[in-house]
């Protein structure tokens, strides 16, 4: 089921981090502006920049020592390879366009931040608290990799802070203009269903008694356990390293098209079926059941993911009328020529 990408005031990613960077001289990154917004309403100096710039540069991380290891070089070796291989959205490198991102972030803040006024943007004791475990996740996640004085200079944990002060106040702004959208969820769109499913291929093995089985046979194997009355929490115990999974699916959604959810829609309640999904290329066996045909959590969790996606496009619609009248943005060059990947200065 699809899920909403909304603005976030704080987007905490969990990837692998490249590793090693030289000394930098970052000193003058405090009193030099990277960006201005409006006739210098809002400034935006090099060393806050330079950070999401850096927390963004981290989130690609696990994709370059990927492909690091595919033409078997190290993550740091391949890394400006990468920076500066086309993106493919215009002519841009993906240093380009990373940047844009970081930038396009800010714009869009600060074009929220101009409509604080109509909304409650107050910020509590509640949502200061989150701030604080943020930067404590942030440090916990990144260590060295980001909070180093050779990455982000003299940048502070007051000035981050202050940084997501702001964004918190921006996505209160989002959430107030969601708030407004008048929604219309019918319970018909909501019914779910839920199923539960062992997902193999070729080379999955198991041991039937003293015997190994791989391929279908796995499957027959586990197909049989399940109408003999064994649970799905068993044959986890039995087969821990085979894959099993838990999804619901909402019965009216017709841009599911995976064969699991074609199957799944029609059986009842405890029962079991097996298949096998050829649409990869490769043959992928499943065996599923049929934990409830009409879930009504589920259903509970589709209404609200329904009615998020009304909320977002009312927002939408409002963001078009606010962006007619968009001050203006203004990014320096101190932003663009910032290397990437890091570098000593």
């Amino acid at each position: 089921m699809k899920r909403i990408k909304c603005i976030t005031a704080i987007l905490l990613i969990t990837v692998l981090l490249l590793s090693g960077c030289g000394a930098s001289n970052k000193k003058n990154y405090g009193s030099t502006v990277a960006a201005t917004y409006g006739n210098n309403e809002r400034t935006v100096y090099l060393d806050e920049a330079n950070f999401w710039l850096r927390t963004a540069e981290l989130s690609y991380s696990y994709y370059i020592s990927i492909y690091a290891q595919l033409y078997g070089v190290d993550a740091a070796t391949y890394a400006p390879t990468f920076w500066a291989s086309e993106s493919g959205v215009r002519t841009q490198t993906m240093a380009e366009s990373l940047r844009e991102n970081v930038m396009a972030e800010y714009r869009q803040i600060f074009l929220l931040l101009d409509h604080a006024g109509e909304y409650d943007t107050t910020l509590t004791d509640e949502d200061l608290a989150r701030i604080d475990k943020a930067i404590e996740t942030m440090k916990s996640s990144y260590g060295n990799s980001l909070f180093s004085e050779s990455v982000i200079g003299s940048f502070s944990d007051e000035q981050l802070k202050e940084s997501l002060k702001l964004r918190s106040q921006a996505l209160k702004v989002w959430h107030g203009v969601r708030e407004q959208a008048t929604t219309n969820v019918t319970d018909e769109e909501c019914k779910s269903f839920t199923l539960e499913y062992y997902r193999g291929n070729a080379s999955s093995t198991a041991k039937d008694g003293e015997t190994e089985v791989k391929g279908q046979a796995v499957a027959d194997l586990l197909e049989a356990q399940l109408n003999a009355g064994k649970t799905f929490e068993e044959l986890k115990k039995t087969y821990d390293s085979l894959y099993f999974g838990t999804s619901s699916f909402r019965r009216s959604d017709t841009e599911e098209d995976s064969q699991l959810f074609t199957v799944g829609k029609d059986m009842t309640e405890g029962q079991v079926r097996q298949f096998t999904d050829s649409s990869s290329g490769s043959e992928i066996y499943y065996v599923v059941r049929c934990v409830s045909a009409d879930d009504a959590d589920a259903a509970a969790a589709a209404r609200e993911e329904l009615e998020s996606e009304q909320k977002e496009a009312y927002f939408n619609e409002v963001l078009v009328e606010w962006q007619k009248s968009v001050k203006s943005f203004s990014v320096k060059n101190a932003f663009l020529q910032l290397p990437l990947p890091d570098t000593a200065d």
